[in-house]
């Protein structure tokens, strides 16, 4: 192929890379889906201390029977929730769903505990985190709720992988000639003709196909993740 030919493919590239960015961005392929809508929860206490505010809230629905209330403690770097248990438990899992200010869910955390205490341990939120909603998933051999979370698809997680990785291959390829063309310019036609050249659009390829493997084992679920918090100290009144 010509040079032409080539600088062509360079520019058909870019385009590629830009418009599978722009897809990426705007199709969200990975935004997930919650069964659970926002439910405000009544505002037992709120107190302000010398590094932050703490807010303790009574859960709502049948979460209420196994966790009664829960406080978000508000610092200048860090906020985090603890939950106040109705009793021991051999085994809890429950799930605490982060929103946004305007009520946008921006994350959802499963937590596990065992053998618990009247306490939970602590657990992280988001930084943007301004509501939280507790829900119960299950108490000790009783299972209360298990569709909360609405799991990606695997149709969705593999065109988002084919897109980011065909989009990956088109942004190394048009790098690849870019460079060439700034270090080769006098011998551009001759090295474009050479077996490296092509071995070159053989490891863009390659890395895209493992961008894909990766991508679909890491993306199977969104927004859920299993916390071991450390022992609380908050006290609740």
């Amino acid at each position: 192929m010509t040079i032409t030919v080539w600088r062509v493919l360079c520019v058909a590239s870019a385009v590629l890379f830009v418009a599978g960015l722009l897809l990426l961005l705007f199709t969200r392929l990975l935004k997930n889906k919650y069964y659970h809508v926002y439910t405000a929860d009544e505002l037992m206490t709120k107190s302000k201390m010398t590094n932050g505010k703490n807010s303790v809230y009574f859960t709502s629905g049948e979460t209420k029977n196994y966790i009664n209330k829960y406080a978000i403690c508000k610092t200048e770097f860090d906020r985090y929730l603890v939950c106040k248990f109705v009793k021991k438990f051999s085994y809890v899992k429950y799930f605490v769903l982060e929103y946004s200010a305007h009520g946008r869910v921006i994350g959802v955390q499963q937590i596990d505990e065992c053998d618990t205490g009247l306490n939970s341990k602590i657990i992280t939120l988001h930084k943007r985190c301004a509501k939280v909603n507790v829900v119960i998933g299950t108490a000790d051999d009783v299972e209360i709720n298990s569709d909360v979370i609405r799991p990606l698809s695997r149709k969705r997680i593999r065109v988002f992988a084919l897109i980011k990785s065909f989009t990956l291959f088109a942004f190394l390829f048009a790098v690849r000639h870019i460079i060439l063309e700034v270090l080769c310019k006098g011998m551009l036609g001759y090295y474009l003709q050479d077996m490296l050249n092509y071995i070159s659009i053989g490891v863009c390829f390659l890395i895209g196909l493992i961008s894909y493997g990766i991508t679909v084992l890491c993306f199977r679920r969104k927004n859920v993740k299993a916390l071991n918090g450390g022992v609380v100290e908050y006290e609740f009144v």
